[in-house]
């Protein structure tokens, strides 16, 4: 049997067929194998059906990273349910909020599906369609609630090929999200089980750098995906990842010095992805690119995404972005026809997709523009710095002067000689730290 595309179970049983007595699932030191998760993917099918789950029903999952997690996502879509992954980080207000707009059929928030299935009719799986709509995901919004992206089938398959190809992800790979699988970046991770690739979980629902060091050690993991934060937070720590044979992040620019300090002190490739909810994702950079590609790009576009920098700004369009928000008539297309990303960036003669900042983002100080990326990015090379972030602040005579905000031990005059001496230009000095 070959894995039907579109339909993530069939890579399981494909997988289960073939090697079902391998992990599929690393957790707390105990493994599931891929025929076990074949079962309880079953067997929770059957469990949403007696409670009446259909074809086109939403189906909300709030839960940390553990083996449940997955195997709900694998169950619901395959029934023509739509899932819902809400972040344990949501708070009360938002978690109502996305209640209302997405009306399911019930939220799974804990082991309501670990009961018997004996006796149980098997639900029918729907049919591979590329179009239906198999996932709402929570996004950024840009007035103070999230929207709601409607991802396809279509979407998560290219997606999937796209990610694990430029990753090299085989089965012989363990694969550790550092971040919740109910938000982007860790559901990534969620694409390699379809390889064969087991998943680590980490279990905990608050993380920390030891935990993840432990568990990462423990399970033998061999690609960790998170964002630049749980790699400096792992800088802190004494870090022994002796089977880690790569490191992936996004979700924020990775400072080159950070990835610099990663690999030379751990001798592990540390590389960058880039995409958003909104409009899906763009590019991977591979393990195996050039290293200075890898700490000052995000890897170049995927084969099969559309893309073109419009003044400045990244934009794409195609089967890697979605077509409407669940709920709405309206996509993240603007009238010219393409997804504008907010982010501003550049592909150099390599081929190879730079970010260098947001467009709202923008400083505008006394009519000249600041890059406030650039400016962190130089304050990060303070040896007393571990992380910064510079925003614009309301000023009668200028518009805005810039403010950094600085994790470490570093005031504002030791800081403007620093920036001194690198010859950043004194308009870009922070006005405050």
């Amino acid at each position: 049997m070959k894995p039907q595309p579109y339909r993530p179970v069939s890579y399981l049983e494909w997988n289960a067929a073939r090697r079902g007595s391998s992990a599929a699932i690393w957790e707390g030191g105990s493994e599931i194998t891929f025929e076990e998760l074949l079962e309880h993917v079953r067997r929770i099918q059957k469990l949403l059906a007696a409670r009446d789950v259909r074809a086109g029903d939403v189906v909300g999952v709030r839960l940390p990273n553990v083996w449940q997690y997955v195997a709900l996502e694998l169950a619901i879509p395959d029934l023509g349910a739509v899932i819902v992954p809400m972040p344990l980080s949501l708070g009360e207000h938002e978690v109502h909020w996305v209640l209302e707009k997405t009306r399911p059929r019930l939220v799974i928030a804990g082991d309501d599906f670990g009961a018997a299935a004996e006796g149980l009719p098997a639900p029918p799986a729907a049919e591979p369609d590329p179009s239906r709509i198999v996932e709402i995901a929570m996004s950024s919004g840009t007035t103070g609630m999230p929207k709601l992206a409607s991802l396809s089938a279509r979407l998560k398959q290219v997606t999937f090929e796209s990610f694990t190809s430029r990753l090299g992800i085989t089965e012989e790979d363990r694969v550790l999200p550092m971040t919740p699988l109910t938000q982007g970046i860790g559901g990534m991770c969620l694409y390699c089980i379809r390889l064969g690739a087991p998943l680590v979980m980490l279990r905990e629902p608050h993380w920390t750098a030891e935990h993840c060091l432990e568990t990462a050690a423990a399970a033998r993991a061999t690609v960790m995906v998170g964002v630049p934060t749980n790699v400096i937070r792992m800088l802190n720590q004494p870090v022994s990842l002796p089977t880690v044979r790569a490191v992936a992040v996004a979700g924020a620019p990775l400072p080159p010095e950070i990835a610099q300090r990663w690999e030379q002190s751990t001798g592990i490739p540390i590389s960058s992805f880039y995409g958003s909810m909104d409009a899906g994702q763009l590019a991977v950079a591979s393990p195996s690119d050039p290293q200075a590609a890898r700490w000052t790009t995000v890897g170049r576009p995927h084969d099969r995404a559309e893309w073109k920098i419009v003044d400045g700004e990244i934009c794409m369009r195609g089967d890697l972005v979605q077509d409407h928000y669940w709920g709405e008539d309206a996509g993240p297309y603007a009238e010219d026809g393409w997804a504008h990303m907010g982010d501003l960036g550049y592909v150099d003669e390599s081929g190879f997709l730079h970010v260098v900042g947001r467009v709202k983002d923008i400083i505008i100080r006394g009519g000249t523009n600041i890059n406030p990326y650039e400016v962190e990015s130089m304050l990060r090379m303070h040896p007393a710095v571990l992380d910064a972030c510079v925003v614009g602040r309301p000023d009668a005579e200028l518009g805005e002067v810039p403010v950094a905000f600085i994790v470490g031990d570093a005031d504002k005059e030791e800081l403007d000689r620093f920036l001194e001496d690198r010859g950043l230009a004194h308009y870009k000095w922070p006005a405050a730290v």
